[in-house]
């Protein structure tokens, strides 16, 4: 998250409880500003679980 923490709606993420209002919404996630993150960029810059073993 921290590219785009300084960024429009997400910029209000900063705030805790704010960010603590994250879901799964069909193929991406998304919070109660209505800031959500394009399915095709989590694709790209995802981290497989392989890499947190």
């Amino acid at each position: 998250m921290n590219p785009f923490l300084g960024l429009g709606l997400f910029k209000e993420l900063l705030e805790n409880n704010l960010f603590q209002t994250v879901k799964v919404s069909f193929d991406t996630i998304c919070w109660a500003n209505d800031a959500y993150i394009d399915p095709e960029t989590l694709y790209e810059g995802g981290v497989s679980e392989n890499n947190f073993q």
